[in-house]
């Protein structure tokens, strides 16, 4: 595991039992969850099968986000995957951390 992915996996091990707000930018398309946070796995795409998987940081627990409407809906499944190829941190606190992969931005914080 990369040494900044190691230490996105540790942060959010640290926070394990906690909310954890989650913005994602990608492309024009933004995000916002809230995920309660049971544990944290890896994914190594050298490890599995299917070429379309990437690796990631597979977050576990339940969450929900806002929809179109205004409400909170819960995410259909009890994961949520962060893919870290190309992962940087723009910064990093004990709160809050600013990264960035080939595909998104993301902001994490607690809430």
């Amino acid at each position: 595991m990369e040494e900044h992915v190691q230490l996105l996996a540790d942060w959010l091990n640290g926070h394990t039992g906690g909310t954890i707000v989650i913005e994602k930018q990608e492309l024009e398309d933004r995000d916002k969850i809230y995920f309660k946070l049971e544990r944290v796995d890896y994914r190594d795409a050298d490890d599995v099968i299917d070429d379309y998987l990437d690796s990631a940081l597979i977050l576990h627990g339940t969450g929900s986000t806002m929809n179109a409407d205004g409400e909170l809906v819960s995410l259909p499944l009890q994961s949520y995957e962060i893919a870290v190829s190309g992962l940087a941190f723009t910064s990093a606190d004990e709160t809050r951390v600013q990264a960035q992969t080939d595909r998104a931005k993301y902001t994490l914080a607690l809430e």
